[in-house]
């Protein structure tokens, strides 16, 4: 198996074991909408991004099983993570997106020198909007699942 592979797949179990064996301050009908919300966003902007734009890879231009399953797993449970621990105030907010988006940048450069990631037109630095962007829909998606009751 390809170095990128094994990265992936123990990134996936840390976090889903980090997940398990966290405290929750979510309910389970709010990991449950979020989770699969995630899996939708993240397979939708990867195949416009990465399979129509082909700006990037995951290991081999080819869509395969293991992507999907790792696209499944690893990007909804950080965003389960990342909402589950996000303060409410907005001062703290502000620390919180500014290290959770350099976490997600520390694990995109570790999957680009893993090789499980491969840019063809893709920038570490269009990630940074992506990654801020990502938190504030997951901020005022709790909001809108919380009032919607």
């Amino acid at each position: 198996m390809h170095a990128g592979n094994w990265f992936a797949y123990a990134s996936a179990v840390a976090a889903i074991a980090a997940l398990i064996f966290s405290p929750r301050r979510l309910t389970k009908k709010e990991i449950y909408i979020t989770y699969f919300v995630m899996i939708a966003l993240t397979i939708y902007t990867d195949l416009c991004f990465g399979l129509l734009l082909d700006l990037y890879d995951f290991i081999n231009p080819d869509v395969s099983l293991s992507d999907l399953v790792l696209q499944a797993a690893l990007p909804p449970t950080a965003g389960v993570l990342a909402l589950n621990y996000m303060p409410a105030g907005n001062k703290l907010f502000a620390l919180y997106l500014t290290v959770i988006v350099a976490l997600a940048l520390l694990f995109e450069w570790l999957s680009l020198k893993t090789g499980y990631l491969v840019y063809k037109g893709w920038s570490l630095y269009y990630s940074l909007p992506i990654y801020a962007l990502g938190l504030l829909f997951l901020r005022w998606h709790l909001r809108f699942i919380r009032r919607e009751g």
